[in-house]
């Protein structure tokens, strides 16, 4: 899926918040529901007044709920296939976010830590409030590329841990490597030697 390198460590795992997942299984029990409703509703319309079957109308009734429940388990999949492979993984040096479209649409793309400049957080609704998952927004610096992760859990602590990530980034670039002997100049306490005087 993606490539990280050897000195790279997965820090986290994010799949969307389980309220997305709820609310797919809602809908797909209102799908569920659809045709016990039209056949109820079939059945009060003499609907053997004006078209006329070979067969028995029992065996035709189960033909459309058999397709029908084909149909609705498809899409059930589809559901559960965005919901669990739509990812973001962070890493010590980089952020992956995987989109997965429907059964056989990829899309992924990965963002340096240290090119990071702006993480923002955006809760909607007492719903994302309460439940506490929202959208994060990530400002790329150069390539005008933003990253934008919606139904994020935690969406506070995972911007924490980007920005402890930037920081750490920041303070590695400015350690300044010194040679040894100017080191032990600079050093508290450290014995220096005054070259003798000539005459």
């Amino acid at each position: 899926m993606i490539e990280i390198d050897s000195n790279e460590k997965v820090l986290r795992v994010v799949h969307k918040h389980w309220f997305v997942l709820l609310a797919n299984v809602f809908i797909l029990i209102t799908f569920v529901f659809i045709p016990i409703v039209l056949l109820f509703v079939l059945h009060l319309i003499p609907f053997e007044n004006f078209v006329s079957f070979r067969g028995s109308s029992f065996d035709a009734e189960a033909f459309f709920l058999f397709l029908w429940l084909l149909i609705v388990w498809l899409i059930g999949w589809a559901m559960w296939i965005d919901y669990y492979l739509d990812v973001l993984i962070i890493t010590n040096k980089r952020i992956f976010d995987i989109k997965q479209h429907g059964f056989f649409k990829r899309a992924s793309a990965s963002f340096r830590i240290d090119r990071i400049q702006n993480v923002t957080v955006d809760q909607k609704g007492i719903i994302q409030t309460l439940l506490d998952f929202g959208t994060l927004q990530m400002q790329t610096a150069g390539d005008n590329e933003n990253l934008t992760a919606t139904h994020i859990p935690r969406p506070y602590e995972i911007k924490k841990i980007i920005n402890e990530m930037q920081d750490q980034e920041l303070d590695s670039s400015q350690e300044v490597h010194l040679h040894p002997a100017t080191l032990k100049q600079i050093t508290p306490g450290a014995h220096t030697e005054t070259p003798p005087e000539t005459p």
